[in-house]
Formats: C-alpha cells, sequence, structure tokens
C-alpha cells in the first residue's frame, strides 16, 4: 500500500514550474555574463553580448509571467489555513524524529517560499524593467536600480538553491512529484498528512 501514488501535480502545473526553471537558469548565466568581467565568457554561449541581453530581457519576461502563473495556480494552497508552522516544519527537516503537526497540500514552509518567489520575482521584474529602460530615471536612481537588481538576484539565487535542494536529496521522493507527476502514499503520509487525509 505504501507504493501507492497519488497525484500531486497536474501536466501544466509541472509544465510551467519547469520553463519556469529553464527561463531562471538562461536568466543566470546571461545575466552574469553581462554584470562582470570575469563571467564574461558566458556571453559566448549566447552568440555575444547583443544576443544576451536581448535572451536575458525576454527570458526575464517570461520568467515573470510563469511565477505568476504558478502562484495563481497554487494560490488556494498557498494561502490556505495550517496546524503547522514555519518552526515545526524547519525542526521536522532537522531532527527526523520530530513529528510536525499534519499538512495541507503544502506545508508552512513551502507556503512562505510561494510569497517569497513571487515577491522577489516582482522585485527582479520591477529592477530589470527599469533597466531595460534606462533613460526614464536619473543616474543615480538607475545606479541604485543596478545595485538593488544585484542584490535580488543574490537573494533569488540562495533561495532557489535551497528550494533544488529540499526538492531533491534534501526531502527524498519529492523529485518525482515534478518529474512525473506523484508521489508515494508513504510519502505523502509522512510529509502531508492531512493533505493525503483529504486525497484518500
Amino acid at each position: 500500500m505504501s507504493h501507492h501514488l497519488l497525484k500531486r501535480f497536474t501536466p501544466g502545473e509541472r509544465l510551467f514550474h519547469w520553463v519556469n526553471m529553464f527561463t531562471f537558469i538562461f536568466l543566470t548565466l546571461t545575466g552574469l555574463g553581462l554584470y562582470a568581467k570575469s563571467f564574461f565568457g558566458l556571453t559566448g554561449l549566447f552568440g555575444g553580448i547583443d544576443i544576451s541581453t536581448v535572451i536575458h530581457h525576454w527570458a526575464g519576461v517570461l520568467f515573470i509571467g510563469t511565477t505568476m502563473v504558478i502562484f495563481i495556480q497554487w494560490i488556494k494552497d498557498i494561502t490556505a489555513p495550517g496546524d503547522d508552522t514555519v518552526g515545526s516544519v524547519l525542526k521536522g527537516y532537522l531532527d527526523p524524529s520530530f513529528k510536525a503537526p499534519p499538512s495541507g497540500k503544502f506545508n508552512a514552509g513551502q507556503k512562505v517560499a510561494g510569497w517569497v518567489a513571487l515577491i522577489l520575482g516582482l522585485f527582479m521584474a520591477g529592477t530589470g524593467l527599469a533597466m531595460w529602460f534606462p533613460f526614464q530615471l536619473s543616474q543615480g536612481l538607475q545606479q541604485w536600480m543596478y545595485f538593488l537588481h544585484n542584490l535580488g538576484f543574490i537573494m533569488f539565487m540562495g533561495f532557489i538553491m535551497i528550494h533544488a535542494y529540499l526538492g531533491t536529496v534534501g526531502v527524498p521522493g519529492t523529485w518525482r512529484a515534478m518529474s512525473r507527476g506523484t508521489v508515494t502514499k508513504a510519502w505523502a503520509e509522512k510529509h502531508h498528512a492531512k493533505w493525503d487525509a483529504e486525497e484518500a
């Protein structure tokens, strides 16, 4: 019974997540190439600085678009009340013997992550748009946009690294949720017992 599979994400949810992930990779590679001389060689992967700039701009549009779609797809689950807390979720990650309160489709940490992804995405979009059309702002404000965009990237990269870790090796069995759309009954019972009961 523990190997019984439950459907966790629809093909549409997975599609937008994968597009979102690949556009983030393109944004990272092109952005680093445009940002610093030490990474300038990355622009050669895309045909030079001019093409890298175009790719970076439009990948940004696609990224924020898919981020918005993903948030809308999951807003019901992200805003659903729950008995668990971010603290209990973190303790559960750090101490396997600790039994956190049962969570719904998303636990408290994942709900916070959803909001963080949206806010950081909008932040990057806003600062990036200001950089895309530089003559609409004063020189001083424009420099601030570059600084804030770079700061946002550092925060976003840290967030993505944690998200990627927890979605793969950090929580075994989670990867198949996005790669195949299903999870095992045992995984659901362990990590999202409330959701598992609702799906039964």
